[in-house]
């Protein structure tokens, strides 16, 4: 008997839930309350992902793996185009059920349609549409009609990751979807990143949080040093803009913006250690 056959038999499934869809449509908001703490950067602007993310989700006889992933968009440069390619190597090489979450707002989907038919999704799938708590029937209804005219799922989840309604049934049966294995982490394990990864992404979502037009997306932040052994830690990071103009606007008349922005990020990362601590 190979190990996955005795997996079988003990019913312990485990692989990897790919979420996939438009900007805002609220993956990582998804995958955040799936995990019970943040691990994915959230903010009402678009494109705040930018790697994908994985959350471990585990239980007596399951271990998901969810993959939230920057937002599907038209790359226009050497970021968007980086982006682009971790959602592909995301749904074609990670993926044992594909997840194309939407807003079910057929005026922004119809546009995109490209971009859902040119997915070429194999495997086994499922469509979440989120939001509906704001949306009308008839929306939803023309939404999920559109969509899967394009796609065929397997399943469809009318969800609203901000009520919470469905989100639990929607989880259990995406594990039911995935194939007999052993785990593939540690049953510990809440995700695969470190929390040096997490200290940027909470200062670049704060970047989003405190600065408003372009500024958020012209910039990167880059941990130069990372002291976790200390009751505080220690994190020293560098902001890199793509325009000399936009250094005054980070720093602020008197430092007043750049210190704002230490504060606030060092206030997200104790808390973020302090729920990662009680899960662990």
């Amino acid at each position: 008997m190979d190990q996955s056959s005795d997996f079988q038999v003990k019913g312990f499934r485990a692989g990897f839930i790919c979420l996939a869809g438009l900007p805002s449509c609220g993956k990582s908001s998804l995958l955040n309350a799936w995990a019970q703490t943040k691990l994915s950067a959230v903010s009402p602007k678009p494109q705040t992902t930018r790697e994908h993310i994985k959350a471990v989700l585990n239980g007596k006889n399951y271990q998901a793996v969810i993959v939230d992933t920057p937002g599907l968009i038209k790359p226009k440069n050497l970021l968007e185009k980086k982006m682009t390619f971790e959602t592909k190597r995301a749904v074609f090489q990670d993926a044992d059920v594909f997840c194309l979450m939407a807003e079910p707002s057929p005026a922004k989907l119809k546009p995109k349609s490209d971009f859902f038919s040119s997915l070429g999704v194999k495997g086994k799938s499922a469509l979440l549409i989120n939001k509906i708590d704001i949306y009308s029937q008839k929306e939803i209804e023309e939404s999920e009609n559109f969509l899967s005219s394009m796609i065929k799922f397997d399943k469809i989840f009318r969800i609203s990751v901000k009520t919470g309604e469905n989100l639990s049934t929607a989880r259990k049966e995406l594990i039911d979807m995935l194939p007999f294995s052993p785990p593939y982490y540690p049953q510990e394990q809440l995700t695969d990143r470190w929390e040096r990864f997490f200290a940027q992404e909470l200062i670049r979502e704060t970047i989003f949080e405190n600065y408003s037009d372009e500024i958020p997306y012209s910039c990167a932040v880059e941990v130069t040093y990372f002291k976790e052994d200390s009751p505080l830690g220690e994190i020293h990071a560098d902001i890199h803009v793509s325009r000399e103009n936009h250094k005054p606007i980070i720093i602020g008349q008197k430092g007043k913006s750049i210190k704002r922005l230490r504060e606030n990020s060092a206030k997200k990362y104790q808390i973020f250690l302090a729920k990662k601590s009680a899960f662990f």
